[in-house]
């Protein structure tokens, strides 16, 4: 500590035992850091907010899902954004409340919220990584290869299950469920509005009668909430080469500004011309044309950290923070209380053209507090637990609705008149432990296979 306190005094790096302190390679989701390149012993070091920084040798060493980024040597200007491992965690309760218990608070029928802060977060690192290495050579393999190696195995390792026990589940479906494997199913309720039945049967696969009997009712396996994993894997087929063709940063933010100027009036032209159902199936909610500009919201933030906005851009975090906050909620008092207009979360309306920026905005912002030094925001979201949550947010959110029936039901028979408390312990507990052996047992050993393609790293906006 006494050594991190005088590097942070003096502006200079202090060896570790005498060791010189290395480039160092830093996972941008768990905080933990190696040695770039040496024949010596490897140190890694983890920002800890205000208390500095903390030095390990190799053999403590643990890699993470993160992408990884070269800082400079010694003590570097920018801490690594623990914090945002914190905000994951944030964004993924967030979401796991909406699915459980939207019906019953009134806050957690905003847990929706969380997915923006998912998307802006996703657009923040990916337009980093990508813009930091527009000049490597294999700068297309190595960012898809890295990313294949993140979110398929999770992924598809999900549907290789469901097809395994398809002989006992029975499952009820079609070739239209090609669409989810496909990376397709966020679209898959607009597609057969035709048809008779249940529009939001595509977000769900049924079992047969032989399991379902055992329940007393249709028991399903939850899938629609893998759409957003969809919008995220569509955009990173569009974004690289966007960001790789033009390498002009300047360019690059005004297509991010004039993207997100464009989405909400894209939005509002739509609201007028398309069916209500389609609107109400939350179509804004769920497509990547209309969400794009929270993806490019985060890309814009990342552009100008690595240039003379700067400045700017971290100056102006906190009162974008609260204008957002104030725009929004006034939107909220003009559209519900003095226009009645319907609230129906993510699919009213009036979000959809209008709240969806102002969201995004929020989220912005608040990355923006969090990956600065010494704030509040970002001590409280560096609390260990919270950046564990973090680190296997992934797998929580593939894992934590998939199996809602189960849940509910085995709370229901342990305690019918507790049920929905027991419902949220055995759901949070359960997807908890799936996750967390999922990322030691499945995810965290493939992520390995990344460091063979750690030549795509970028040097981190200084703070």
């Amino acid at each position: 500590m006494i050594r991190a306190f005088v590097s942070r005094l003096l502006g200079i790096s202090i060896p570790f035992f005498g060791r010189p302190v290395l480039p160092i390679v830093e996972c941008e989701r768990s905080g933990h850091r190696r040695a770039a390149s040496s024949k010596l012993p490897e140190t890694r070091a983890v920002s800890t907010g205000r208390r500095g920084w903390k030095y390990f040798t190799g053999a403590e060493r643990r890699y993470s899902d993160a992408e990884m980024t070269v800082k400079s040597p010694g003590v570097p200007k920018s801490a690594y954004y623990v914090a945002l491992d914190g905000l994951r965690a944030i964004a993924v309760i967030m979401v796991f409340f909406q699915h459980y218990g939207a019906g019953h608070a009134f806050l957690f029928g905003w847990g929706w919220t969380g997915v923006d802060l998912f998307f802006v977060l996703s657009g923040f690192l990916i337009t980093g990584i990508l813009y930091d290495s527009q000049h490597k050579i294999h700068r297309y393999r190595d960012f898809y290869i890295r990313r294949t190696l993140r979110i398929f195995p999770l992924y598809y390792f999900v549907w290789i299950v469901v097809l395994l026990i398809a002989p006992v589940a029975h499952w009820q479906w079609n070739i239209r469920w090609a669409l989810w494997p496909a990376y397709f199913g966020n679209y898959a309720r607009f597609f057969f509005l035709h048809q008779p039945g249940d529009p939001y049967r595509f977000d769900k696969l049924t079992f047969g009668a032989p399991t379902s009997s055992w329940f007393g009712y249709p028991f399903h396996l939850y899938i629609g909430h893998f759409w957003s994993l969809c919008v995220e894997e569509q955009f990173y087929l569009i974004w690289p080469f966007v960001v790789y063709q033009v390498p002009k940063r300047e360019t690059l933010i005004k297509i991010c500004i004039a993207v997100s100027v464009l989405c909400p009036i894209l939005r509002g032209v739509l609201s007028i011309g398309l069916s209500p159902q389609l609107l109400g199936m939350e179509l804004f909610y769920r497509s990547l044309p209309t969400r794009i500009d929270a993806l490019l919201i985060g890309g814009l933030i990342a552009l100008c950290l690595r240039g003379p906005e700067e400045n700017i851009v971290r100056r102006a975090r906190r009162p974008l923070l609260v204008a957002s906050s104030i725009l929004f909620v006034a939107l909220y008092l003009i559209c519900v209380k003095i226009l009645s207009l319907p609230f129906e979360g993510s699919a009213s309306n009036w979000i959809g053209v209008f709240g969806f920026t102002l969201i995004d905005a929020v989220a912005a912002a608040l990355i923006l507090e969090c990956i600065h030094p010494g704030s509040f925001l970002s001590e409280i979201l560096s609390w260990k637990p919270l950046r564990a949550l973090g680190v296997i947010s992934y797998g929580f959110y593939v894992y934590h609705d998939l199996l809602h029936d189960f849940y509910s039901d085995l709370a229901h028979r342990l305690s019918p008149r507790y049920a929905y408390p027991f419902t949220l312990l055995i759901a949070f507990t359960g997807t908890l432990l799936i996750a967390t052996l999922s990322y030691r047992l499945l995810e965290n050993p493939l992520l390995r296979l990344k460091e063979r393609f750690a030549s795509q790293v970028h040097t981190a906006p200084p703070a």
